[in-house]
């Protein structure tokens, strides 16, 4: 197989932005090829320098409607562990791991293993007829695996108690209020507000953008103790770099910067 070629997915770049369209509609049920093609996908994207930030989006009538349980039905225990250690555990060491942004633009439903994708990425932009639900306890008589942490950091843990407990779905714009989602844009200019802050983003330092991130997800779980002196390490070190240097040279010359990316 070529390796710009998928099955399960559509794989496009277009002015600095890799888009990853999950297509296998109408559900774009997640499986072990599906997951293995997202990871392809993801590092292709990351290993491109033309490539400034990932979107994840899909066809059909929603972004996923989670793992296909035809897929998991002759499953044993370890069977089930190894899938998810493939999921789970190697997808968040490769989105965790990107260089790059990535922004998921959801339309239509997510369910479990797609809110996994949806919340593995830095924003999530929802379109107002979206909704999210974790129908874990519900339909696998389980927890719904990563979403028992996301949902707890997201939102608090009561409201999360009574998604996931109960498997009952929350809509896109409710997710915004409750700070879940990035925002809840109209239905029909979802991929227009997600490629424009993908736009914005692209123009901005590559280096700026991969050492933020970064130490966003270091200070996530950290004691504020050290928080002061890893955010003077970040600062400071990056001071140096030439894109440093080149934005305080645009901003005060008045033009837009010419960025390098160290």
């Amino acid at each position: 197989m070529e390796p710009n070629v998928f099955n399960t997915l559509i794989y496009t770049l277009s002015e600095g932005i890799a888009e990853i369209r999950l297509n296998r509609p109408p559900l774009n049920l997640i499986d072990r090829d599906s997951t293995l093609e997202y990871h392809r996908a993801l590092q292709m994207a990351d290993a491109d320098p033309l490539v400034k930030v990932i979107i994840l989006c899909g066809n059909g009538r929603g972004l996923s409607a989670g793992v296909d349980l035809k897929f998991l039905e002759s499953f044993s225990t370890a069977n089930m562990e190894e899938f998810l250690r493939l999921f789970y555990v190697e997808t968040v060491k490769i989105v965790r791991n990107l260089s790059k942004p990535i922004i998921a633009a959801v339309h239509g439903y997510a369910r479990e293993g797609a809110c996994t994708l949806a919340f593995l990425c830095d924003m999530v932009i929802a379109s107002d007829e979206a909704d999210f639900a974790y129908p874990g306890v519900p339909n696998l008589a389980g927890p719904p695996g990563m979403h028992v942490w996301f949902l707890q950091k997201l939102i608090g843990r009561m409201k999360a108690a009574e998604l996931i407990l109960t498997g009952s779905a929350i809509s896109a714009k409710e997710a915004e209020r409750l700070g879940m989602i990035t925002r809840c844009v109209p239905h029909l200019s979802l991929l227009q507000e997600t490629r424009a802050l993908a736009y914005r983003l692209a123009a901005m330092s590559p280096l700026a953008l991969q050492r933020t991130r970064d130490l966003m997800y270091e200070m996530e779980n950290m004691n504020f103790d050290d928080v002061p002196e890893v955010a003077l390490k970040g600062l400071s070190e990056t001071f140096d770099s030439e894109d440093s240097k080149e934005a305080r040279r645009a901003f005060l010359e008045k033009r837009k910067p010419v960025w390098v990316g160290r």
